[in-house]
């Protein structure tokens, strides 16, 4: 199965031409720009791709499926993020500074015309999440979607019953309205008995945000990492206790997946298919800005932090659950069939065609 990326144009420049980029081996293209888009139709057409997948289906994504040819494509649909108005709704209860909207009622008309055909697959990352993308893109109640989780790269060799973690809690995601970071230096200090680590940077919106978090900087025990990756950020999770997720809004976020793996627990608002529950402490849901619900965190943390027992029984379950669940063989497996069952419907290429996937992205 040859697997090739498309790309949206890169921003701020006018590419006239698809450009191909090899990463990892794998074909990587950015497309022209959108004033060029008869240039993608053609390169779409000479591609000749069986299969599309899509993770979660963006503006850009649709742009992209919707100029390849052919009345009978396949698109497989992974949900990773659905959001219906009524999540959008809560997210607008922070007032510190709103998150900026990406609803786009033309990618979920489609997504809903399209699902009639019989071409449209769908598979989903967390099981609470269906429901969520049967309400935004209108599908019947019957649709089915086959639950396929993200894949972590496990580290074999940590051995969660023997390794000493730190008296530390991390953070880690982008800094953003939407993650109200300032609730996790609200808590920091509130604890000067722990050490605190935010991971993760400000992208959209930078200024707003940085603003906000400038007067946290001097915080002793509060530690603005940045972005960090690889070796950097696994010590840093592998020694902390605790992660603690502050979001207004989340799906299944691949930061609780990568904690769990090395038995760092889950302190959250959020509680994505019971996780947090099972693997920490959830402390309900926190709506608006968050500043008069410190105290449900405060509890969570302090309790996992003291009680050894506890933390070291739930870490190895944790483990344990992202071993069997979010293994990288697993995943292959699954996405292997996914793609397969794609083609085995009514409209299959002919014998002779070669058969290709192409996954979509937005950049």
């Amino acid at each position: 199965m040859e697997v090739e990326v498309l790309l949206k144009k890169d921003c701020g420049k006018v590419r006239l031409f698809p450009k191909c980029h090899m990463i990892d081996g794998v074909k990587v293209y950015k497309l022209a720009a959108r004033a060029f888009d008869l240039v993608n139709t053609v390169f779409l057409m000479q591609k000749k791709y069986d299969v599309f997948l899509s993770i979660e289906l963006t503006t850009h994504s649709y742009r992209i499926f919707s100029k390849a040819p052919g009345k009978d494509k396949k698109l497989l649909l992974w949900i990773q993020d659905p959001r219906p108005v009524y999540e959008w709704d809560e997210i607008e209860t922070v007032k510190l500074f709103p998150e900026h909207s990406y609803w786009d009622a033309e990618v979920y008309d489609f997504v809903h015309e399209y699902n009639k055909t019989g071409n449209l697959h769908f598979i989903s990352q967390a099981k609470f999440l269906d429901q969520k993308a049967k309400d935004l893109y209108r599908l019947p109640t019957n649709t089915p979607i086959r639950y396929l989780p993200n894949p972590i790269e496990i580290d074999y060799s940590f051995d969660v019953k023997t390794y000493q973690k730190q008296n530390s809690v991390i953070f880690l995601g982008r800094i953003e309205s939407v993650k109200r970071g300032w609730l996790f230096a609200e808590i920091a200090k509130a604890m000067p008995q722990y050490e605190f680590y935010m991971l993760g940077q400000a992208h959209r919106q930078a200024g707003e945000n940085n603003a906000v978090m400038a007067p946290y900087m001097e915080i002793p025990n509060l530690h603005f990492v940045g972005h960090v990756e690889g070796e950097v950020k696994n010590q840093l999770i592998k020694d902390a206790k605790v992660l603690v997720n502050t979001s207004i809004h989340e799906a299944l976020p691949v930061s609780f997946l990568e904690a769990m793996a090395y038995g760092t627990l889950l302190v959250s608002c959020q509680n994505p298919d019971e996780l947090t529950k099972k693997f920490g402490v959830y402390t309900g849901k926190v709506l608006g800005d968050g500043f008069d619900k410190l105290s449900p965190f405060i509890d969570g943390i302090e309790k996992l932090m003291t009680d050894d027992d506890l933390r070291q029984q739930l870490a190895e379950s944790a483990v344990n659950y992202i071993k069997q669940t979010h293994s990288l063989d697993k995943f292959k497996a699954d996405m292997t069939d996914e793609l397969k069952n794609c083609l085995n419907t009514d409209h299959t290429t002919s014998a002779g065609d070669e058969t290709g996937s192409l996954l979509e992205q937005q950049v």
